[in-house]
């Protein structure tokens, strides 16, 4: 589908509400960054504007430009929390210390800990739905943190060759 051509036609896309195949009518968007966005919606997760979506989905700028004349942020319920800029916290590597600072509890931040020991979180939908955590805190969170991969464990001693 032509973006422009669509916009002119009046096609819109409800960030906040879109199916998987009206995201999929975007020109270069790739499956998983749908499975994400469908993922969030799903746990009441709302992007507010232009931004949020480019964060979280790591966009270059000129895709995010050509989807521009479609895309719509219409919010459902309270009025988005305005985020406030800061460094990117990987949270399969951060400590207690980096939690409490993103607005975790002492006890969210714990069961965080000892849930990413079972398996490194893979991004935003992947933590709210293991943790639970209220879409609000969610939300703020985009473009704050970051899903490493999984680190190597440690490495075996060669193997001892018998005559």
């Amino acid at each position: 589908m032509e973006v422009r051509l669509a916009a002119e036609l009046g096609w819109r896309l409800d960030v906040n509400r879109a199916s998987a195949s009206d995201w999929l009518r975007l020109p270069g968007i790739r499956q998983d960054q749908v499975d994400l966005l469908l993922r969030l919606q799903a746990g009441g997760v709302q992007l507010s504007g232009f931004d949020d979506l480019q964060r979280l989905l790591e966009l270059p700028p000129v895709l995010l430009e050509s989807w521009m004349p479609v895309l719509v942020f219409r919010w459902y319920g309270e009025t988005a929390a305005p985020l406030a800029p800061s460094v990117r916290v990987d949270l399969n590597r951060a400590g207690q210390a980096q939690l409490e600072r993103l607005g975790l509890s002492a006890e969210r931040g714990e069961r965080l800990l000892r849930e990413r020991t079972r398996r490194p979180f893979r991004d935003l939908a992947d933590l709210q739905e293991r943790l639970q955590l209220p879409p609000d805190l969610v939300e703020s969170w985009i473009g704050k943190v970051m899903f490493s991969p999984a680190t190597p464990g440690p490495e075996l001693p060669p193997a001892r060759r018998t005559p």
